[in-house]
Formats: C-alpha cells, structure tokens, sequence
C-alpha cells in the first residue's frame, strides 16, 4: 500500500503538469507513449506474441494514433498504414502457423489499433474548447469509481460479482464505484460553477458519471478476463504497487471514448 501511495504522489503531480500547464501536443506525445507501453504488455508481458519482429513493427505504429487524430493527419494515410501492417502480419503468418495465428493476428490489431484510438480521446478532448475542464470527467469518473469500489468491497462486499475473472470484486463494490463516481462528479460541477465560473449541465453531467462509471467497470473486468485468459497477475511493473499502463488505465481506457463522445455531442460546459 505504501509504494501504491509513493507512485501516485509522484507521478499524479506530473499527469496534473500534463494536462493543465502543457501544450495540448504533449498530451498527444503521453498517449503515444501510453499506447506503446500498452501494446507492448498486451502482447509482450501476456506471451501472446513473442516474435521479435513483430513486437518491432506492432508497437511502434501503436503511437501512431494518438498524435495522428490530434494533428488532424489525412485519415487514408491512416487507413493505408494499417492496411500494410496487417498485410504483413498475415503473410508472417503463413510462414509461422504453428505458433503465430489469428488469435495473435487479432491481438496486434487490437494492441495497435483499438487501444490507442480510445487513448486518442485524451489529446481531442483537451483540444476542445474548455478541454481542459472536461478531460477531468473521465479521470475522475474512472479512478472514482475504481477507488469507492474498493473500499465499498473491503468493509461492506459480500456477493462476488464475476468470481472467475476477479475473485475481489463484489456486487456491493461495484454498486459503492458508481455512487462514488456520480458524488465525485456532483462535486467536481459545483467546482467547477463556483471557483471557474462555468455553467455545469448538472443532468448530462451525473448521467456521464453513471454510465461511465459502469463503462469503467467492463474496461478493469475487460483488462482482467485477458490476465486471466493468460495466466498473468499483472501486466506489468511500470509503476510500482500498480502494476503496468493496462493494470492502471484499465478503466480509463474505456471511459474515454465515451466521454470524447458526450463532448461532442452534448452541452456539458458552457
């Protein structure tokens, strides 16, 4: 518990610097980071792809996502990357049956494709106009709802909620998770009404908060159920006492994508 304590002290400050006091662009440059870091213990720590060169080609066009979106790159150069990439992927495959298959196949395309297009959320949000209000919301619904479902389990859980995936998790957790999400996003409007002068929509924002709350859950459960799948306690070791990049963004990964969408979409500042 202390060097989970140590870790956040020191690289929460950092992350603030991030997203407050930098250039939009170096959000960009985090996720970039975060994606690779991702993909690589997807495919690396998890032992579904062990293959040298597929590791040198996957993990480096995991980054590509991130900055592409956010610098508004021609999505065919985007689409051509990729299409190239799984090519190759499939023809090493044809010569490598025995050990490099679909499943391996899917694996790469989720580690370079999908994971860093939910990460992409972060850099387009704090783009937006009062992004720098809004990419809070998914932070703070995600880690608020892991946090409350820890505790809520440890003093009040008793009925398991899916065992065979995560044996800590409970139903009285992940019930604790929402109401902490929806009260840390309750207080974070009158915050953000009284000391920024903004105009929270109190409704759409507690409405964000509930299903992102739940959308948190299926993203650790989701991270999980892969662990589990390949007989691994964590992904990694990135960041002592919490694991690697997938064992602390597990939620967040999730949640972005729907907080990019309420954003455009919705009123939720003004």
């Amino acid at each position: 518990m202390l060097k989970r304590i140590v870790t956040a002290a020191v690289l929460l400050p950092l992350f603030l610097v991030v997203l407050f006091f930098l250039p939009y662009w170096c959000s960009a440059i985090l996720a970039s980071l975060l994606s690779m870091a991702a993909a690589y213990e997807l495919l690396r720590k998890t032992g579904l792809v062990r293959s040298k060169l597929i590791l040198a080609i996957t993990i480096p066009v995991s980054g590509f996502a991130p900055p592409a979106f956010t610098l508004g790159l021609d999505p065919a150069f985007a689409i051509f990357l990729y299409f190239v990439v799984i090519a190759v992927l499939f023809v090493y495959a044809m010569g490598h049956g025995e050990t490099f298959r679909f499943a391996q196949i899917s694996a790469c395309v989720f580690a370079m494709v999908v994971i860093p297009v939910f990460f992409s959320a972060f850099p387009v949000i704090l783009k937006e106009e009062k992004g720098r209000f809004l990419i809070v919301l998914p932070f703070l619904i995600a880690w608020g709802c892991d946090t409350f479902a820890y505790f809520t389990g440890m003093l009040f859980g008793k009925h398991k909620l899916i065992e065979h995936i995560s044996a800590k998790k409970t139903v009285e957790g992940a019930i604790g998770g929402v109401a902490g999400s929806v009260l840390l996003t309750a207080g974070y409007a009158l915050i953000l009404r009284f000391a920024f002068s903004l105009s929270p929509n109190y409704l759409l924002l507690l409405l964000l908060a509930l299903m992102g709350s739940v959308v948190s859950q299926i993203g650790d459960l989701s991270m999980s159920l892969i662990k589990r799948e390949n007989h691994i306690k964590d992904y990694g070791n990135l960041m002592p006492g919490h694991g690697g990049v997938l064992d602390r963004f597990d939620s967040v990964l999730f949640v972005l994508p729907l907080a990019f969408a309420a954003v455009r979409l919705l009123p939720l500042i003004s």
